[in-house]
């Protein structure tokens, strides 16, 4: 049995990871929860960690379980923040049990997930943006004016977005400021997916830090905390 210290951090890890894989494998062991997987259009790798010291009591079995992630995401949605929330394994079901107003037990079946675990990338990347997240997805909405695509470009330590469209051109460019810090070994230009880009920044709190990691023709790793738990994405780069 587990059990939270905050359920609103687990919200939104839940939902950061069911916006792109509907199913995969939990890994439970003494350094806490672990997942790993791909989206089925394998544009984006999604690697989480909620650390043992992000529960109030962690004493769970090393185990490996197949989850729904979209019906996970249902019933952590259905609990109030102020509830306090307990997780328990069994041989054939994840159990959630809510404490607060109401007394709630949610049942959820394990599956089978067939498949291996994906290999992280390994990128030396060039450039590294690390941008509030509130900044970014402002950037990203600017961008979203003018079509579906972003370009992210790093040129003497300075941070680009630029976007095209039929109706019109995006270009702005980031100043010396605490909310913005670049560094980069050599200059870099990479194309991605607004709509994937969005849905990665979802949930991430709006003053808290997003790390972009940036190499030409390559995918870029964006990595963020939520609570005590680390998000990492690598999503793939689109042809220039």
């Amino acid at each position: 049995m587990i059990e939270l210290k905050d359920v609103e951090s687990y919200r939104k890890c839940v939902s950061a990871l069911s916006g792109f894989i509907s199913e995969g494998n939990f890994r439970f062991n003494d350094s806490g929860i672990h997942f790993r997987g791909i989206d089925p259009s394998q544009v984006v790798l999604v690697d989480f960690h909620m650390p043992r010291d992000s529960f109030k009591s962690f004493e769970v079995e090393p185990s490996v379980v197949g989850v729904d992630l979209s019906e996970l995401n249902k019933i952590v949605s259905r609990v109030p923040q102020t509830d306090s929330l307990l997780i328990d394994l069994t041989d054939f079901e994840l159990k959630l049990l809510a404490h607060g107003e109401f007394e709630k037990q949610f049942d959820l079946p394990l599956i089978d997930v067939a498949g291996e675990e994906p290999a992280l990338p390994k990128v030396k990347f060039d450039a590294t943006v690390e941008i509030t997240a509130r900044v970014l997805k402002e950037a990203l909405k600017d961008a979203s004016i003018f079509g579906s695509l972003v370009v992210f470009k790093v040129k003497k330590n300075n941070f680009l977005v630029e976007a095209k469209g039929t109706r019109g051109n995006l270009s702005s460019i980031s100043k010396e400021s605490k909310e913005i810090k670049v560094s980069s070994t050599k200059d870099v230009v990479a194309k991605f997916s607004l709509n994937f880009l969005h849905n990665i920044v979802r949930e991430v709190n709006p003053e808290d830090k997003v790390i972009l990691e940036l190499k030409n023709d390559s995918p870029m790793r964006v990595l963020y905390s939520i609570g005590g738990a680390r998000l990492e994405f690598f999503l793939a780069h689109m042809i220039l």
